[in-house]
C-alpha cells in the first residue's frame, strides 16, 4: 500500500478583534446633548410655575432714597406751586423715584414765562428738600429724580400745537440740572439731517 501523504492542517492564528469603541461615544454624545436639555428643561418648567405671579423686588438697594421724601413735604410744595405767577394749575406725583411736577401756565405765556416758572418751581422744590440731599446721587447710594414741565396749554381743537410752549428742567441724580425748550432741537444740524 501506497503511503498516502499526510495532510498537515494549517492553524490559522485567531484574528485579533479590533476593540469597539462604539459604546463609549453613544455615551459621551448622549451626555453632551442631554446636559443642555435638562438646563434648557429646567429653565421652562421654573418659568411655568411662576407664571401669572407678579415679580417682586426693589430696584433700590437699602441704603437708596434716603433720607426719604414724606407726604407732608409733598403736601408744602403742592401749596407752594400754586402762588407761582401764572400757574392756572399745578400737578405732581412721585413714581418710580421721580418726582414730576406739571405747570399748566396761562395760555399767552411765552418760552421766557414758562422757564421763569419752572425755575420758581425748581426754587420751591430746593427750599422744602434741598436738591443735593434728595436729588444728587452719593457714592454708595441712588437718590430721586426731578421733573419740571411747564406749559402754556395742552393742544387740543381749541388750541393748535403751532401756539403751544414746552419747558421742562431735569435734575437726575445722576448728573446736573438741564432746562430744555420741547419746541426747539438742541442739535439743529442733526434735526435738519434727519428730516430729509
Amino acid at each position: 500500500m501506497p503511503i498516502e501523504p499526510v495532510k498537515v492542517k494549517k492553524t490559522r492564528k485567531p484574528k485579533k478583534q479590533k476593540v469597539k469603541q462604539g459604546h463609549k461615544l453613544v455615551w459621551l454624545t448622549l451626555i453632551i446633548i442631554l446636559i443642555p436639555v435638562a438646563i434648557v428643561g429646567y429653565v421652562l418648567m421654573s418659568s411655568m410655575e411662576s407664571q401669572g405671579k407678579p415679580v417682586e423686588g426693589s430696584r433700590f438697594s437699602e441704603n437708596a432714597l434716603q433720607p426719604e421724601i414724606q407726604q407732608k413735604d409733598l403736601d408744602a410744595i403742592q401749596s407752594e406751586l400754586m402762588n407761582i405767577e401764572g400757574v392756572e394749575s399745578a400737578t405732581m406725583d412721585m413714581k418710580s423715584a421721580t418726582l414730576r411736577i406739571h405747570l399748566n401756565m396761562q395760555d399767552g405765556y411765552d418760552d421766557d414765562g414758562l422757564t421763569n416758572a419752572a425755575e420758581a418751581a425748581y426754587g420751591i422744590v430746593n427750599n422744602v428738600l434741598p436738591i443735593d440731599t434728595y436729588f444728587t446721587n452719593s457714592n454708595d447710594s441712588k437718590n430721586y429724580d426731578l421733573e419740571i414741565d411747564s406749559y402754556n396749554f395742552l393742544v387740543d381743537a381749541d388750541h393748535p400745537i403751532d401756539g403751544q410752549r414746552y419747558i421742562k428742567i431735569l435734575k437726575t441724580g445722576a448728573s446736573g440740572k438741564v432746562i430744555d425748550n420741547m419746541r426747539v432741537a438742541r442739535n439743529q444740524e442733526l434735526t435738519d439731517q434727519v428730516r430729509r
